[in-house]
């Protein structure tokens, strides 16, 4: 299996708590102990990972947003990745979205008004401070645009343009195992994933450092044993 991290903004729309969104929290795995109500939560959403080829040179094929979203329900929400911290706020709900002509899943999140944080969290958040969120997910196979086979194996390069495809050439992210979990972070990888009050999208650059080379090519992704 392949460990990846990718990011996406916070958005800090709010909207009003409804029962649908009550019941949705009471029905993930190891629900909440105590009967929440709409006084108790606050919900925000993020928009993250999606069809558009990401800083890393991968991306998701649109049929399989639809799992990847399935597969944030319940997950806690964490500080950077930080597992040797409690979460902050919980996975829940959530849509496909299109932005930018591209299709991104966005899952709902809900905190607890009461903790201690929560109204910092709350400000963080509105105010422009905490504006991104990341996935740590696993996936099998990083199958190539060009050929269609691995592309650790495979003779194509990543961000090169092929003539049967007259386009940079990137990889998919095949075969989904699982999402690992979701933190608050600083800086996100797939471009439509920034700060929702910047529309301006980076054109694809795939970054020159990588965890991991194979073959003479390098990947920003690491096996997981």
């Amino acid at each position: 299996m392949i460990l990846q991290n990718l990011s996406g903004t916070v958005l800090s729309e709010s909207s009003a708590v409804s029962p649908d969104d009550l019941n949705l929290i009471k029905s993930l795995k190891n629900p909440p102990l105590v009967e929440l109500t709409a006084d108790d939560i606050h919900i925000r959403k993020v928009r993250l990972a999606g069809d558009r080829v990401d800083a890393y040179g991968g991306r998701f094929r649109t049929e399989d947003l639809p799992k990847l979203l399935k597969m944030t329900q319940g997950l806690p929400l964490l500080i950077g990745h930080r597992k040797d911290t409690l979460g902050v706020a919980r996975f829940f709900n959530g849509e496909i979205e299109r932005y930018d002509g591209f299709s991104y899943i966005a899952p709902r999140f809900y905190w607890l008004k009461k903790h201690s944080a929560a109204e910092d969290l709350k400000l963080s958040i509105d105010g422009g401070l905490v504006c991104e969120a990341s996935i740590s997910f696993s996936f099998k196979r990083p199958t190539c645009s060009v050929c269609g086979e691995d592309i650790r194996t495979c003779v194509h390069q990543i961000g090169k343009s092929y003539m049967n495809t007259g386009e940079p050439c990137f990889y998919y992210y095949d075969d989904l195992v699982r999402v690992n979990e979701g933190s608050l972070v600083y800086q996100g990888a797939e471009p439509g994933t920034g700060f929702q009050l910047n529309r301006e999208n980076p054109t694809f650059a795939p970054r020159g450092k990588f965890q991991i080379q194979f073959r003479g090519k390098r990947y920003l992704a690491a096996p997981v044993f």
